[in-house]
Parts: structure tokens; C-alpha cells; sequence
């Protein structure tokens, strides 16, 4: 299955999936063909978070600016939010930081209603400690955005007790203007303003509270027999701490959990007991495990693809033949890892086929980029082509683009397109940023 390179201009359909994305197509199509017809999509990927993780990829608002200014949007995508400042702050406030993301733009290339906007949109989700607007307003004024920010945190916090805040502004604010500015800023002005007084306050007694709290996990604190007994009297607890005991517990104390996992038939308490080996594996290849990889559950059937995948072993290696014939793809790919072949990417590439669930996507895509980075080469291009135009995730997409780049296979289309790619680590990967405006 090769992917081809993209026809422009692109449809419809086409651009609105590459909005979504951040593949560089849609920045191409503006460039060479114009917006005609594709304007409200430009809108509404301003005004709506479509990105699939904004917590895990870059911030997409530079590059939907570009494609803005481009487009001579300006004027009217402040129209489109300014439309909805009458909508209170939702408990998912994606959009909303979608929004203040475009409105920082504009205002840092002149818009004064942008600016306007984007201060009026500094808001406290209801009953929680989060706030919107606040990143993007210090990152447009610094230190003047900086003490505005902080004078009214320190009103909500006087306002409710129950108002948490941190230093992660300060933080912000020290990455541009040099570690220890921010509190230097804010000391000066707490002096004569009594809210970022209190906001200093709040930001005092938040520092003291993660000191003064032990994060460090002991695993020595638990044995081995103790853990198995836990996953047995505790079904409502899902455990997910198991994986950071299993990477820390010696020898002796895993081997009593994975002799219990082999003696166990109970689905649920297997699944918490595979938890102890995410992150290491079993201890050995058994047989007995292979059961647990074509389980009805999902959840049972991935707990013992991860615990079994850092194991080599040819029954493994079959395991994931009939798991990636049967279209269970991404499971059969993670068991590969250990247990490759030659022409097992040939194998995989038959098998795979767009998929609409994006979460599923994501997974498989993840799973084939770890082969791909196991067993780097020629025989890798199909499948990183395959992450690199079906990805819902810009950072799974850079790490295609920088596969073919190792390797020396990228086709000349992956490059020149990537230099208008969404994310910056990409157009950087390619030596050439055409996002710029």
C-alpha cells in the first residue's frame, strides 16, 4: 500500500482533513490556488480546537494564522469569536483556547479589537481552579500581561478560598525574560497592589505544599505478595500504579507476581497483575500467557501484548502473524518488535487500510512507528508513509517525517510538503519553514 502524493488543489473534503491534521497541503492549497469556497472552514478551524492532543502537539494557532493572514481572514474570524463572548466558559475549554490562541496572533500583528477580545476572555471556569486566557495574554505583554494575569487571580483567589494556583505563569513569563524575573516582577509590584499580594500568597503556599509532600514512590514498600493480594481484594482499582512498581521491584519479588499470573484464570485480576511488567516485560516466555492475547477484552488483550512484547520467542512471533491476519493489526505490530523478520513490513502494509475511529489510528500508528525505529530501512517506507498521511497526531506524523529522513527514502513530496507542515519540529526536520508570515 504506497501513499501517493496529493493532488492539488484539493477538494473540500480534502482541506478540511488536512485542517484537522496540520498536513502542509492545506497551507499549499492557500498558496497556490487561493480560499476561494474554503473560508468558513478556515473560520471554523480557528475558532474550534480540531487538533487530536493540543497537550501532546504543538500549539497549532501560528500555523492557522498563517493560513489566515493568507487567506485575508483577519477581520472576520475576530467577527466569528467575537460572536461568541456571550458563551459561558464550558468545562471543556479546548475552543476557548483555541480561540485566545488566533486572538494573541491577531493582536501581535496589530489588531487592537483582537487584543481586546483576548483580555476579555480571561476567565475561570466554573467551580474549578482553571483559567483560560492567562498563557496567551503573559505571552503577548509579558511583564504588563504578567501583572494583569496575577491581579486577578489573586481577586478570584481572595474571592474563594478554595482557588488553586501555581507558579506555572511565573515559569512562562521566566522563559523569555530570564530565570527569577517573573517573582522580581511581582515582589515589586505586590508592594503597592494588594491582589497580586495575594496571588504571591497563593503561589507561596502551593510551592510549600509540593515540598513538602514525598512524590517519590517506594517500591520496596510493597511485596510482591502484597501485590498480588491487593489486585485480588481491590476489583474497583485499576492498578495503574502496579506499572511503576513492577519497573522498580527486584527479581524475587516479580518473579511471586508473574508465578500468580501464570496460576490465575480470573480475566480481571490478570489484567492488573500484566501491569507489573508494562514497562519490563515478563520475566520468561509461557505459553500459558498466550491465551490472554486473543481475550474478548480489549483491555486484557492489550495489558498482555505489553507485558509479553519486550520478550523474543517464535511462538510470539506466530501470535502476531494471526493477530495482524485476523485485523487485530496494532497488537500483532507491538508483538513484531522483538520477533521481527524480513518482510515483515511487506506483511503489515497488506493489511493495513484507512481507519475512522481516530483513536484506533493513533494506536496502530504508534505501534508501527516503533517498528519502523526498531528496524530502520528501505522495507520501513510503506508503513512510515502510512503514519505519515494517516496519523490524527502532528507528533506521530514528525517522527515518520524524521524516519524517512534517517534512512534516506523520503520521497521528494513528503519533504517539500513538510516544510508548510503545522508542527515546527517538522518544517525544522526539513531544513525550510514556508509557515512564517
Amino acid at each position: 500500500m504506497r501513499i501517493k502524493h496529493p493532488i492539488l488543489p484539493l477538494t473540500t473534503t480534502a482541506f478540511s482533513a488536512a485542517l484537522r491534521t496540520g498536513h502542509g497541503r492545506a497551507m499549499q492549497q492557500i498558496e497556490r490556488h487561493g480560499a476561494a469556497g474554503l473560508e468558513d472552514k478556515i473560520i471554523e478551524a480557528c475558532v474550534f480546537c480540531l487538533s487530536y492532543d493540543p497537550q501532546c502537539e504543538a500549539e497549532r494557532a501560528p500555523w492557522l494564522f498563517s493560513i489566515l493572514d493568507r487567506a485575508n481572514l483577519n477581520s472576520k474570524v475576530v467577527q466569528a469569536i467575537k460572536a461568541m463572548a456571550h458563551e459561558l466558559p464550558s468545562e471543556n475549554h479546548r475552543d476557548m483556547e483555541q480561540r485566545c490562541a488566533i486572538l494573541k496572533e491577531l493582536a501581535a500583528t496589530g489588531s487592537d479589537e483582537g487584543r481586546l477580545l483576548l483580555y476579555s476572555s480571561l476567565a475561570r471556569l466554573s467551580h474549578t481552579s482553571d483559567v483560560v486566557a492567562a498563557d496567551q495574554i503573559v505571552a503577548l505583554d509579558g511583564e504588563n500581561g504578567l501583572i494583569y494575569v496575577a491581579r486577578q487571580l489573586g481577586r478570584w483567589l481572595q474571592a474563594d478560598p478554595n482557588f488553586w494556583v501555581d507558579d506555572s505563569l511565573i515559569a512562562q513569563f521566566d522563559e523569555s525574560a530570564g530565570i527569577g524575573q517573573g517573582l522580581v516582577t511581582l515582589e515589586r509590584e505586590a508592594a503597592v497592589d494588594a491582589d497580586v499580594a495575594t496571588y504571591l500568597a497563593g503561589v507561596h503556599k502551593a510551592r510549600e505544599s509540593v515540598s513538602g509532600s514525598s512524590s517519590r514512590f517506594d517500591a520496596t514498600a510493597y511485596t510482591g505478595a502484597e501485590i498480588v493480594a491487593h489486585a485480588k481484594k481491590n476489583p474497583k482499582d485499576q492498578c495503574h500504579w502496579f506499572r511503576r512498581w513492577g519497573a522498580q521491584a527486584n527479581r524475587d519479588q516479580c518473579e511471586m507476581v508473574f508465578a500468580a499470573l501464570l496460576a490465575s484464570d480470573e480475566p480481571e485480576h490478570v489484567k492488573r497483575l500484566f501491569k507489573c511488567f508494562a514497562k519490563t516485560g515478563v520475566p520468561r516466555f509461557d505459553n500459558r500467557l498466550l491465551r490472554w492475547i486473543s481475550h474478548p477484552d480489549e483491555q486484557i488483550r492489550w495489558a498482555a501484548v505489553k507485558a509479553l512484547a519486550p520478550v523474543t520467542h517464535g511462538e510470539l512471533r506466530q501470535a502476531a502473524k494471526r493477530l495482524i491476519a485476523d485485523g487485530d493489526i496494532a497488537n500483532g505490530v507491538a508483538l513484531l518488535v522483538n520477533n521481527f523478520d524480513a518482510g515483515d513490513f511487506s506483511m503489515c502494509t497488506g493489511h493495513l487500510a484507512q481507519l475512522d475511529d481516530v483513536d484506533v489510528a493513533h494506536h496502530l500508528v504508534g505501534e508501527l512507528l516503533d517498528l519502523c525505529e526498531a528496524h530502520p530501512g528501505d522495507e520501513a517506507l510503506d508503513c512510515l508513509l502510512y503514519v505519515y498521511e494517516h496519523s490524527p497526531c502532528s507528533t506521530c506524523r514528525r517522527r515518520a517525517v524524521k524516519g524517512m529522513i534517517a534512512t534516506k527514502t523520503a520521497p521528494a513530496w513528503v519533504l517539500t510538503e513538510s516544510a508548510f507542515d503545522a508542527d515546527p519540529g517538522t518544517r525544522e526536520l526539513v531544513g525550510v519553514d514556508r509557515c512564517s508570515t
